[in-house]
């Protein structure tokens, strides 16, 4: 150690030393004690080198923190920022390796170390960085300390992959699994499986996560949920389902039978190193039929692709998706007959009721183009509705009974989940019967405790069997009201079903479905042409008038024009307007005739009022026959109004307006 000894000046003594101290995992501070300990032993020699015991600082806040780079290791910055201050004479750690693990943390540090003629010392000697050798041995301590990092790593990943391509490495699982010893099972409580269960059968009817939500929502079901997490079997708490809840378990294909490995993984961005989740292609394992399944992989990729379907985050969304709320019979199926895209439903006030208007919008979306066309959707769903009930084949009742059957045993599929809830609640409570009826009287703490556990068990049993009578009590009301019989036998049931009040917008689009696969719409000048395409294959078009545009539902009748016409000859508006009225007409928006509405119509058409028609034939007005006269205006009148005047003249309006004829 005289070599190293040389490298220490008083400027080095005169300075405080610091000693670096770091175990990468909290395990290894309380396991590896004897490495700790050898770190806080240095101390010792940095007073056999020179430095006072009160001038040497420790510095221990990295204890149980990686060293892979220098984010969140609050003593590793201290001490760069000390180096860099120049307070700091030497810096002492056990092996550059406790330093750091990154050769960019590692090469910053060296550097301010030169810069402030700071000393670097470990187990081996005294490095000078400012010395060349010195510089290079400590570059390439730091360069093998990377790559023992990296090198165990891969040690322990490929051991860790090795076991995954297996599929037995033990991932956290979703509920409705448990682990069995080294193979993964259904959840032996039928409870939790039939609620699983459930939840993918009402999102294969009703196609959307908020839709199974409503569902468990209106029926009072609770969903359950691990009370530990990662690996525990513990047993479920049952809760409300949550949106977050129903759509983690239809992207999970653990349900589907698969172990998947890999389906997120790190990636280093200019903010650092993100998780982000990634195609399936480029999962590191994919293993199908690994254990018993809730859904086919098949089902599973289908409820993929409709959950991607129905976001409403896309720069353009196609329209293919579950029925929702709203009259549009269509919604979903429609599409444009100029370009072959899906339309989506807009909904605007018309005529006192809702009313949808069919829109291809994506070259308006996408390029800020003109729209491509847009449709009224009230004549176009009557007629598809009429057609369905019109077109009454036995497939189409069949379908209808199947409908009506599936609507009404939605409130039957749940009694056997809550008939599950009462007899686990009674096996609770006897459980907690026996528990008490055993336990010492004298041991009072105990007996208090067990008294309240079964207490409470008599109470969840109450609040079970009060919901499993009320859910029993609606499925007889609807099993009474119901005759499927009729159905089965008369088309007329499916008339009834389909227009009835009764059934909702989406439970009509359902049916609409399941009889229609798509249709496509196209608007000419004079029609639109539906194509119905039927779910046997048979294709069918019909024509229907297209719908009058507003401006010319609101227009008047061209007789009316051609009577105030001719009337504009001899009489003023007001005299024009009590004429229409009796003799029946009507304007375009209803209601009666006004001396306004006449006028508004005039110069609409470019129709000539009286007063105008006198002007054009060279009539003069009263100041100008009064000045002619040598006479006032005042007089003039006055003259007319008492019957001496004996020239010929005509009233032109009901302001008393009077015109004469050209003088000769």
């Amino acid at each position: 150690m005289d070599c190293g000894n040389s490298k220490i000046t008083n400027l080095h003594l005169s300075k405080k030393a610091i000693v670096y101290i770091r175990q990468s995992t909290q395990r290894q501070v309380y396991e590896n004690y004897e490495s700790t300990m050898r770190q806080y032993n240095l101390k010792d020699k940095l007073v056999d080198l020179g430095w006072p015991p009160d001038n040497i600082q420790i510095i221990d806040q990295d204890l149980g923190k990686s060293g892979a780079c220098s984010k969140d290791r609050d003593g590793f910055q201290t001490l760069v920022a000390e180096v860099s201050n120049g307070l700091v004479g030497a810096v002492a750690c056990i092996e550059c390796s406790r330093l750091s693990r990154d050769s960019g943390d590692w090469i910053k540090l060296t550097k301010f170390c030169a810069f402030t003629n700071t000393l670097l010392i470990d187990a081996d000697g005294v490095y000078n960085p400012n010395a060349f050798n010195d510089r290079l041995l400590l570059g390439l301590k730091g360069t093998m300390s990377e790559a023992e990092l990296h090198f165990l790593s891969e040690r322990m990943r490929g051991a860790l992959m090795n076991k995954v391509s297996r599929g037995e490495l033990r991932i956290p699982i979703p509920i409705g699994y448990i682990y069995d010893g080294k193979h993964t099972i259904k959840d032996p409580d039928i409870e939790v499986q039939k609620a699983v269960g459930l939840l993918f059968e009402v999102f294969r009817r009703q196609g959307s996560a908020h839709s199974v939500v409503a569902h468990f929502r209106e029926n009072r079901l609770e969903f359950p949920r691990k009370s530990g997490c990662g690996f525990n079997n513990g047993s479920a708490e049952w809760v409300s389902l949550d949106y977050g809840t129903a759509l983690r378990a239809f992207h999970n294909p653990f349900y589907a039978g698969v172990y998947s490995y890999g389906r997120n993984q790190s990636a280093w961005t200019p903010e650092g190193k993100k998780i982000k989740r990634v195609p399936c292609e480029e999962w590191h394992v994919f293993i199908k039929d690994h254990h018993e399944p809730y859904i086919s992989y098949g089902e599973f990729e289908e409820n993929e692709r409709m959950i991607d379907s129905n976001r409403l985050d896309k720069k353009y969304k196609s329209d293919n998706s579950p029925p929702r709320e709203g009259p549009s019979l269509l919604q979903g199926i429609v599409y444009c007959g100029k370009c072959g895209r899906s339309m989506r439903v807009n909904y605007q006030f018309y005529c006192g009721q809702t009313a949808p208007v069919y829109r291809c919008e994506h070259d308006l979306n996408k390029y800020r183009e003109r729209l491509c066309q847009s449709i009224q959707g009230l004549t176009v769903d009557k007629e598809i509705a009429q057609l369905l009930v019109g077109r009454l084949t036995p497939e189409a009742v069949a379908q209808s009974v199947d409908i009506q059957k599936e609507l009404d045993s939605r409130q039957y599929e749940t009694l056997t989940f809550f008939q599950m809830r009462v007899s686990k609640c009674e096996y609770e409570v006897n459980l907690a019967r026996k528990r008490y009826m055993n336990v010492d009287p004298e041991n009072r703490l105990v007996a208090l405790q067990l008294e309240a556990a079964w207490n409470k068990s008599l109470k969840e049993l109450d609040n079970a069997e009060n919901e499993y009578t009320h859910q029993v009590e609606v499925a007889e009301m609807i099993k009474r009201e119901r005759d499927y019989s009729s159905m089965e036998g008369l088309p007329q049931s499916f008339r009834e079903a389909f227009l009835s009040d009764d059934v909702s917008y989406r439970d009509k689009k359902r049916i609409v479905r399941y009889l229609i696969e798509d249709v496509t719409l196209l608007k000419t000048e004079q029609s639109i042409v539906v194509q119905i395409r039927f779910k046997d294959d048979v294709a069918q078009v019909i024509e229907m008038d297209a719908p009058m545009n507003t401006f010319k539902k609101l227009a008047t009748d061209r007789s009316v024009i051609d009577y105030i016409d001719k009337a504009a000859e001899n009489h003023c508006n007001i005299e024009i307007a009590d004429m229409l009225n009796q003799e029946g007409y009507k304007p375009g928006r209803g209601g009666e005739f006004s001396k306004d509405t006449v006028r508004t119509l005039m110069e609409m058409y470019s129709i000539l009022s009286k007063k105008k028609r006198y002007i054009n034939r060279g009539y003069i007005s009263a100041p100008e026959k009064a000045e002619s006269m040598g006479i006032s205006n005042s007089h003039l009148h006055q003259l007319v109004k008492s019957g001496k005047y004996q020239g010929e003249y005509v009233r032109v309006n009901t302001k008393n307006e009077i015109f004469f004829p050209p003088e000769k």
